[in-house]
């Protein structure tokens, strides 16, 4: 009588080819997941950082010479920026540099600068 069925060693290896793709994925998914959260704060400190540009540019009190720093949140994750702004010759030319950074790491994650004329 002849048995038909997987021997023991052939079981073996397909479990073991099966672990090392499950573990392949498993990695796949988590390196995922972490990218799209760095993404995602990538996005929120462009958007902050564009922000605080569009803010100097449209109110004449804040453009003037010098550097301001602060906090800020958008949605819940916390962002610290510093707005530095440089007249740059006698006809008013001004240059605006905004550097947006993760409050709780400290690492930079946008700058945004333009040049705006101002009035002399």
């Amino acid at each position: 009588m002849m048995d038909r069925g997987f021997t023991l060693a052939e079981v073996l290896v397909a479990l073991v080819v099966f672990s090392i793709a499950a573990i392949g994925l498993a990695h796949l998914v988590t390196e995922t997941t972490a990218n799209a959260g760095h993404t995602r704060s990538l996005s929120l400190a462009r958007i902050e950082a564009d922000n605080r540009l569009v803010e100097a540019v449209a109110d004449t009190a804040i453009l003037r010479a010098g550097s301001t720093s602060g906090e800020s949140v958008q949605r819940g994750q916390a962002f610290d920026w510093v707005r530095d702004i440089e007249i740059r010759d006698e006809s008013g030319l001004a240059g605006i540099r905004v550097t947006i950074s993760d409050a709780a790491t400290g690492q930079q994650l946008a700058l945004r600068e333009t040049l705006v004329q101002v009035k002399p």
